[in-house]
């Protein structure tokens, strides 16, 4: 059995956006006939519950398998919760609140990874790793072989200089770098989308829109949004991640390619995009 492919999203700080843009890949994903399994490792305390319909689950997903110390493909999908008829999208819920004992560490942040790759009928495990920081669980789970990491950034000035310490925590990590995808941004500021990718010296590759009413329907619906700008974003960033083709669309994002619709111009390092009206 081939093991499913492992996307890591993180950031680089709190609230960058890192969780809804797992929700949202995850459901890019499933709507293009995937079968995802949305897995919320941060240590922080889990949000991914709160955006999909999965209700309180204090006992299952990550704590129950902590407290049966049994982590294989088969408890893995067995706390997981199915939001998708026919396994399209499940949910391997996080941990209620901030693990203050130190339960979730790296080795079992992946250990749990790896259970998720080989759990039969599922393509694509999409990881809520919370904060890149040295020793973290997203650094642990970036350096899993072959797993696609994906940085959620700020187009601001704080959101730079955590991306900045983020990229700088990675270091070796993952051989094929982080994809770095700006979240939030506002198209009469699309401008600084292009000094994002200056000061990271790096191409953004992807760019999710600030759309908070689609969002916050989205949440109260209990489904990724598919439709509408925040729904073409994931689309388009999801087309680009592609865990189809052994990688190769991971480096046309990495180099941008898929971010230059938004405005007009490049989003190389060194360039700058004309901000659109």
């Amino acid at each position: 059995m081939v093991a499913a492919r492992l996307v890591v999203v993180t950031g680089g700080k709190g609230g960058p956006g890192a969780t809804t843009l797992a929700a949202g890949l995850a459901g890019a994903w499933a709507a293009a006939g995937r079968r995802v399994l949305l897995v919320d490792l941060d240590p922080a305390g889990g949000d991914v519950a709160a955006h999909l319909p999965v209700g309180e689950l204090r006992r299952r997903g990550v704590a129950a398998l902590l407290g049966s110390g049994r982590v294989t493909p088969r408890t893995v999908l067995a706390e997981a919760v199915e939001v998708l008829a026919g396994g399209g999208l499940r949910v391997l819920v996080g941990l209620p609140r901030p693990d203050g004992a130190g339960l979730l560490g790296p080795a079992v942040a992946v250990a749990v990874a790896e259970a998720a790759r080989q759990a039969g009928g599922v393509d694509v495990v999409v990881v809520d790793a919370g904060r890149l920081l040295p020793g973290s669980v997203a650094q642990a789970l970036l350096g899993v072989p072959r797993a696609v990491g994906v940085l959620a950034a700020r187009a601001d000035v704080p959101g730079a200089l955590a991306a900045q310490r983020a990229l700088l925590a990675a270091g070796e990590a993952t051989a094929g770098g982080l994809v770095v995808v700006a979240v939030g941004v506002r198209r009469r500021r699309s401008a600084d989308v292009a000094e994002l990718a200056e000061a990271l010296a790096q191409p953004v590759g992807g760019v999710v829109p600030a759309r908070r009413r689609q969002l916050g329907r989205a949440v109260q619906r209990g489904r990724p949004p598919t439709r509408g700008p925040l729904g073409r974003a994931y689309r388009t960033l999801a087309a680009a991640l592609d865990p189809a083709d052994g990688g190769e669309p991971t480096r046309r994002a990495r180099r941008g390619r898929h971010a230059r619709r938004w405005g007009r111009g490049s989003l190389g390092p060194g360039e700058r995009e004309a901000t659109s009206a």
